[in-house]
């Protein structure tokens, strides 16, 4: 019996060693992806008002958008929608030229840093020009800002 153990403890290890190092396999669109996606929250009172997530789909997805779109994640403890009696957008001072939550497929946006599938996600453009100021705040608790 002991000699059994000797024998299968080597290959145990040798399984344990290959599926560590597909664990750690880069994935190039995850990275990119971290590089232009910001988080935020909204407190008060040590209490989560709302979570925000914002990835700048432009340069992940070169030619793809005719204008500068987001996709925002959101969750706040109200309807859970972007714009609602409580919370506003706005991306440089302005209300978004659209807001849509129809992502296109090649948006693989699930596989994304931060996916939360209690979040909604929606397709923010703009007309606006870089740099990017984005805003979300509350009539009550305080906002949140990213710089793209």
């Amino acid at each position: 019996m002991k000699k059994f153990a000797f024998l299968l403890l080597p290959f145990m290890v040798l399984l344990t060693a290959c599926s560590i190092k597909t664990a750690f396999k880069q994935d190039p669109l995850y990275e990119k992806t971290l590089r232009y996606t910001q988080r935020g929250q909204i407190l008060n009172s040590l209490e989560t008002k709302a979570l925000i997530d914002v990835v700048y789909l432009n340069p992940l997805y070169q030619d793809k958008f005719k204008n500068p779109t987001f996709l925002v994640g959101v969750y706040n403890n109200f309807d859970n929608t972007l714009n609602n009696d409580e919370f506003n957008l706005t991306i440089n001072g302005e209300k978004p030229s659209k807001i849509s939550q129809n992502i296109p497929k090649f948006v693989l946006y699930k596989h994304f840093p931060f996916y939360n599938s209690w979040m909604k996600y929606y397709l923010v453009e703009t007309n606006t020009s870089a740099p990017f100021k984005i805003e979300y705040d509350s009539k009550h608790w305080g906002d949140v800002n990213f710089t793209f």
